[in-house]
């Protein structure tokens, strides 16, 4: 627990680099095995575990129970529950197949501390469902304070089976110093930011609603490796795709045997907008119009418009960190991605629809990176993107 130094307190908000090494340095983190690069701007990464279990469904939460106990029951209760006890070789997981994996760290939370996963928004882009669970919680992706919490993360490959072995960053998980909901910065007070958001062309700064809102950005977009500007990629179905090695060094695989990329030619027009016929069950890369300019005292959490809206789902995988799309070289500052898959039916997604809302909160310390002048470097691979898929994919090729 902690040394009571308690040297990651500064004021109440989300924790920077340096204030969640103090925490792993004070036992609030517990067995943190990797190096300080898995520690981020606003976040860390979370680790898999020794142990996995397959699971002929996903359960929920309970308040009060430990995951170990629901665990055992349903390895006695249900029918088609495997155990893996080594990962060191790794695991191929299935497409439409639930797994649970033990991670490696705990959380002793205390003293107003709070956590709020996310899943990696490299795995978010491959359709790869994430949620976290913790001992003695009652909802996904949420950590509360109590002593030596087990952390587990349930993981579902809906397009791309995918590889994952011990060790392998998966998870991400924020932490602030006082509630979430209590230090969310209001509306009001956003407008005595400087500019933090910018329109779709990078010129104009926005405010009010325009401030709190993502929708969609269908206008086409030049991607490095394409000759023809493209609005969206579509995930391509494949019973034979080889597993993708979530945790590959950048740039491993090629794209064109995964994605396909939708140009302008299939948008039609409804009341003089375009629109993308979503098609069911399948599962789509967009960006937002608006583009982030974030200063390196301001946190965001992009929470998708209810998750489920009418017959599709529409996700963003990970946190926007503090000086995101900042220092980005050409200054428009960057677009936010959207993960959407098709349900039931096909439906039509319009340029303009409301994507996503944004909760912003203070940073309890100013983002490590605006400490150190030096290291204002594009750190984040997705700094200058536009509309780009997960980076362990190389870029596009058409020069033949």
């Amino acid at each position: 627990m902690s040394t009571g130094k308690a040297s990651w307190k500064k004021r109440p908000g989300v924790l920077n680099k340096k204030q969640m090494l103090a925490l792993i340095k004070d036992g609030i983190i517990e067995g943190w095995n990797s190096s300080d690069a898995d520690v981020g701007d606003s976040s860390l990464d979370l680790h898999i575990g020794d142990r996995c279990w397959e699971l002929p469904a996903g359960f929920k939460c309970r308040s009060g129970q430990h995951i170990d106990d629901i665990i055992l029951s349903a390895v006695h209760d249900l029918k088609g529950v495997t155990q893996t006890n080594d990962l060191r070789s790794g695991l191929s997981l299935e497409i439409g197949h639930t797994y649970l994996f033990e991670i490696q760290e705990y959380c002793n939370l205390s003293d107003n501390l709070y956590g709020q996963g996310s899943g990696k928004s490299s795995i978010g882009r491959l359709d790869v469902l994430t949620r976290l669970l913790c001992d003695q919680e009652y909802k996904y992706d949420y950590v509360s304070s109590g002593p030596r919490k087990k952390l587990y993360v349930e993981v579902t490959p809906l397009s791309f089976p995918i590889f994952i072995k011990y060790g392998d960053p998966i998870y991400q998980l924020r932490f602030t110093w006082g509630a979430f909901n209590l230090i969310q910065i209001r509306k009001e007070l956003l407008e005595l930011y400087s500019v933090m958001m910018k329109d779709e062309d990078g010129k104009k700064s926005l405010t009010g609603d325009d401030q709190i809102n993502l929708r969609l950005n269908l206008n086409p977009v030049k991607v490095p490796g394409l000759k023809n500007p493209v609005v969206a990629f579509k995930a391509k179905k494949n019973n034979s795709f080889k597993a993708l090695n979530v945790n590959a060094k950048s740039e491993s695989y090629e794209p064109r045997e995964y994605w396909e990329p939708i140009g302008q030619d299939k948008l039609v027009t409804l009341k003089g907008q375009s629109a993308l016929q979503v098609e069911r069950d399948a599962f789509y890369i967009l960006r937002s119009k608006e583009r982030f300019n974030l200063p390196y005292d301001i946190a965001v959490y992009a929470l998708a418009m209810t998750e489920e809206v009418g017959e599709l789902r529409i996700h963003h995988a990970g946190f926007v960190h503090p000086g995101f799309g900042s220092i980005r070289r050409d200054g428009k500052g960057t677009p936010l991605i959207f993960e959407v898959r098709g349900h039931d039916v096909n439906m039509y997604l319009v340029h303009g629809d409301l994507m996503a809302t944004l909760k912003y909160y203070p940073m309890s310390e100013k983002s490590h990176r605006a400490q150190k002048p030096q290291e204002k470097v594009i750190q984040n691979r997705y700094e200058e993107q536009g509309l780009k898929l997960s980076t362990i994919f190389k870029d596009f090729n058409d020069a033949s």
